[in-house]
């Protein structure tokens, strides 16, 4: 059903202190128990936002990491959201946090990664 769509989906926290989650790509292959997908993850906490800056894969920036372009599966049980992108989304690209703490990759859509706690509604 999803195989060869681009995606965004969020996964739920194992436990209270880990990171949210957050991957970008497209479905290799979609299984009754996990989702398969070549993809860049996010990972980020509370403290997102407020500082423009281009995110730099492995390290912390305003609060998110970018993990490198990679497979990844995913179970179900875990997934929370996926939202199917626009066939054409660049999901490759860079991402950047802007002055009013929203993080979104470098592409014509701007797709959202993920928002600041306190930031106002787009």
């Amino acid at each position: 059903m999803l195989t060869g769509k681009i995606v965004r989906i969020r996964w739920v926290k194992p436990y209270h202190e880990a990171h949210n989650h957050v991957a970008i790509g497209e479905v290799l292959y979609d299984s009754p128990s996990y989702l398969t997908l070549r993809c860049k993850t996010y990972h980020f906490g509370s403290n997102v936002g407020g500082t423009k800056a281009r995110l730099v894969p492995d390290r912390f920036v305003s609060g998110i990491v970018e993990g490198e372009r990679a497979t990844r599966s995913v179970p179900w049980s875990r997934i929370e959201v996926v939202n199917e992108l626009p066939a054409d989304t660049e999901w490759d690209v860079a991402a950047n946090v802007n002055e009013v703490g929203l993080c979104v990759l470098a592409n014509s859509y701007k797709t959202v990664v993920t928002r600041s706690r306190d930031t106002q509604p787009v």
